[in-house]
């Protein structure tokens, strides 16, 4: 219930912008007692609720997707063995938008739902202080990276205002805001986890 109210809270400063459009149309007698009647060509988007991603299914492996590489080190090959030790603090940031795809009964709308695809593993940054030390053998390289693990998941968007064209006069239609309605797929690549290590290789 926590994430829920929280993606809701993300979403609200971006539907603000892009809510108009996610009207859909429903079986008629299907409108509840909340209802507002506005005419077709537009209406007040500050009513009602937000639109949000609803993760149903993931894939059951994740892959890495390594956002920096840093300095390469190679012990000689003539010593017993060496220790290496970057001694350095990286930042990295990274966004991803590709791998995202969007579906919905209404085809123009696709631009808008892509923006409101789930906001965790799209964005964010990876901070890392290599202040500890790796130990190889002759012949043995290092090098330092920050790695984004991700896994494919797809859901549905929640959440539309719907009408059943009745008519409120005026040229007014009759709509409602329906929070639980399911409509359309998204499929994205999330973020699990990141991390910074050494990338160890002979």
């Amino acid at each position: 219930m926590n994430k829920k109210r929280k993606a809701r809270r993300w979403l609200a400063p971006v539907l603000s912008l892009g809510l108009a459009p996610l009207i859909l149309l429903a079986s008629p007698g299907s409108a509840s007692a909340a209802t507002w009647c506005w005419k077709p060509d537009g209406y007040d988007i500050r009513k009602g609720d937000t639109t949000w991603a609803k993760s149903q299914t993931q894939a059951a492996n994740t892959y890495q997707d390594w956002v920096w590489r840093g300095p390469t080190f190679r012990c000689p090959t003539n010593v017993p063995s060496c220790s290496y030790r970057y001694d350095q603090t990286k930042t990295s940031g990274w966004s991803w938008s590709v791998g995202i795809s969007v579906s919905n009964p209404v085809p123009y709308l696709n631009q808008v739902l892509a923006s409101v695809t789930p906001e965790y593993g799209r964005n964010g940054s990876t901070a890392t202080t290599y202040a500890w030390t790796v130990n190889l053998n002759p012949g043995q390289s290092a090098q330092p990276i920050q790695v984004v693990e991700r896994r494919w998941t797809q859901g549905t968007f929640v959440g539309a205002f719907r009408t059943d064209h009745s008519s409120c006069g005026r040229g007014e239609e009759r709509y409602w805001w329906d929070g639980n309605y399911q409509f359309g797929r998204w499929t994205a690549n999330l973020r699990v986890n990141d991390w910074g290590t050494y990338n160890v290789w002979r």
